[in-house]
């Protein structure tokens, strides 16, 4: 049973849509592989999202924590109570302000 709710703003579950619509036009494989590793961030946010790091990568004042996953992507959440509220996923090989 999952210990917290995880809710994904729509903002980012349609940056994710671009992000598996580019991946498998390289590669069907790799657009599977993304999307399972995402839904398993997931699973463990539900769980314990506190087994992640908090984002020291900018000034991070919310307290907002990073998960990497399908090597190059970063999933920031920030946890309010028994809730995690996803905000952005980012690719990292991109030169992001």
């Amino acid at each position: 049973m999952a210990n917290y709710k995880v809710i994904v703003s729509k903002h980012v579950a349609e940056h994710l849509l671009e992000h598996v619509s580019f991946i498998s036009n390289v590669s069907l494989i790799a657009a599977r592989d993304f999307i399972s590793e995402y839904e398993e961030i997931l699973k463990r946010l539900e769980n314990n999202p506190y087994e992640f790091q908090v984002d020291t990568s900018f000034d991070n004042t919310d307290e907002y924590r990073r998960a990497i996953f399908a090597k190059w992507y970063k999933c920031l959440f920030v946890i309010k109570e028994s809730t995690v509220y996803i905000d952005s996923v980012v690719d990292c090989r991109e030169d992001n302000p």
